[in-house]
């Protein structure tokens, strides 16, 4: 219960969720740039000012050396990116780099600009359950890791876990599945560590009209009166698109494949792809949320 208490004080008490967001999304490719715009509109908050939306294309050195027209390049990449972003209210800005070490520049960046999200887009062959649960199984005999693979198509999950410890603020991992709508998301609590997602269904409960359901498997919405009624006033709000899954009804492959976006807690995560739980193979397009609560 201290940690629920520590996050209650740090959040519903404190009302996080109207602190402005500056997100950093950081990506290779041009389509997995415009899904993590289109998540971070959704996390946007019309009334609350001075929200930014950084834009970081990371490139290694070789391949940007080979660019005969920058200009021309940037114009191309950040066309529909722009767009996209400029849905929301907030300031936009694009920064092209070339690095060979993607993970220490993400880092540098996020610092130089204040950021206190920041959102990264994988390649989905590197981020795969059964992948990741062998990593993890690797990592907990050998400790982790000093180098890594700094490229965001090549990161490696030493790259991954890296950038998840050294950042101080807030960290998203991105799986993109061809994201293209938002209009049902799913939202699995299966750790306590995670009820700081809570910040998060209040922004998209507040931004989207997508019908959320949260799946609260440990019942701690239910436990603690605070997180209940945090709950209960953001499903009035919403007009009841929040809605909480049943847990007598088992999840079934169909309902997983209609859905668009899952949103889910690092520990939760970890926890997920661990299970038994046959759909956790087939998830769509996926954002891990990893918060430090100090």
């Amino acid at each position: 219960m201290a940690l629920i208490d520590k996050f209650l004080k740090k959040t519903i008490i404190e009302e996080e969720s109207d602190i402005p967001l500056n997100i950093l999304i950081c990506f290779s490719k041009q389509e997995t740039g415009t899904a993590l715009c289109k998540i971070a509109n959704h996390f946007m908050n019309s009334k609350i000012k001075n929200e930014q939306i950084a834009s970081l294309h990371l490139i290694e050195k070789e391949e940007y050396n080979k660019i005969e027209n920058i200009e021309e390049y940037k114009t191309t990449l950040f066309d529909g990116i722009i767009n996209e972003c400029k849905k929301s209210t907030a300031m936009v800005r694009t920064f092209l780099k070339p690095s060979e070490d993607f993970v220490s520049e993400i880092l540098k960046t996020s610092e130089d600009l204040n950021c206190n999200l920041v959102l990264i887009g994988i390649g989905k062959t590197v981020f795969t359950p059964q992948l990741w649960g062998s990593y993890q199984k690797f990592k907990s005999y050998q400790g982790t890791p000093e180098k890594m693979e700094s490229t965001l198509d090549t990161l490696s999950h030493k790259g991954v876990s890296s950038l998840i410890e050294r950042n101080d603020k807030t960290t998203g991992i991105f799986i993109d599945h061809n994201l293209e709508t938002i209009d049902q998301i799913f939202i699995p609590i299966l750790d306590k560590n995670d009820i700081h997602i809570f910040d998060y269904i209040k922004r998209l409960a507040d931004k989207t009209i997508a019908k959320i359901t949260l799946w609260d498997a440990i019942g701690v919405v239910e436990s603690v009166p605070e997180l209940k009624k945090a709950f209960q006033v953001m499903q009035k709000n919403s007009d009841e698109r929040v809605v909480m899954w049943d847990n007598c009804k088992k999840i079934e492959y169909d309902f997983i494949k209609g859905l668009d976006l899952v949103v889910i807690g690092f520990e939760g995560w970890s926890k997920l792809i661990s299970s038994a739980i046959t759909w956790s193979h087939s998830l769509p397009s996926t954002l891990i949320i990893r918060k430090k609560i100090y």
